[in-house]
């Protein structure tokens, strides 16, 4: 059965340029999230209200000495089924030990994670509200010579019933991860 899809005043514009990575990156737990008082709204897919979720972890990045991406992939199926596909990842440059022991304990199986992304192109995201992210892999590599790094890349994933939650702005999303 078909359905009628109307779409709103979707303008583009020459400030709306594309820059692509993120700037920040912010982790919790979901149950941290479940426990808030944040208002999710599953029909327009936004953060109605904003409240500061408990213990989350707030990373940075710079573009010009890593990498970043946010990506989400939504597949609509003949049979009336979808599914959405979030992926996170994120290079953090120098193996110590903190960030070791760190990244292993986010890389617990049957952990449910969240995800506050900042994208450079100054857009909002809340990812893995649904059913939570998971740390699918968590990639050390010394580098093989003095052109190559020294760098841990870590790859965040999920399958949730649609597209990411938008957060309205900085103010929001700064409440939010405290």
């Amino acid at each position: 059965m078909a359905c009628t899809i109307i779409l709103a005043d979707i303008d583009y514009n020459c400030t709306d340029l594309g820059i692509g990575g993120i700037v920040r990156l912010s982790l919790g737990n979901k149950t941290s999230f479940d426990s808030s008082s944040c208002v999710a709204n599953s029909t327009t897919r936004a953060i109605d209200t904003a409240a500061v979720v408990a213990g989350v972890s707030d990373f940075t990045f710079n573009l010009k000495d890593g990498f970043s991406a946010f990506a989400e992939v939504k597949t609509v199926n003949a049979d009336g089924t979808s599914s959405t596909v979030p992926t996170i990842t994120v290079e953090f440059p120098k193996m110590d030990a903190d960030k070791i022991t760190d990244l292993n304990t986010i890389a617990t199986p049957g952990a449910e994670l969240v995800a506050f992304v900042e994208t450079a192109a100054g857009t909002f995201h809340a990812i893995g509200l649904d059913y939570g992210l998971y740390a699918s892999t968590v990639d050390l590599a010394s580098g093989t010579g003095r052109a190559e790094k020294n760098r841990i890349q870590l790859t965040l994933t999920g399958e949730e019933n649609g597209l990411s939650y938008s957060i309205a702005n900085t103010a929001d999303f700064n409440t939010i991860i405290g």
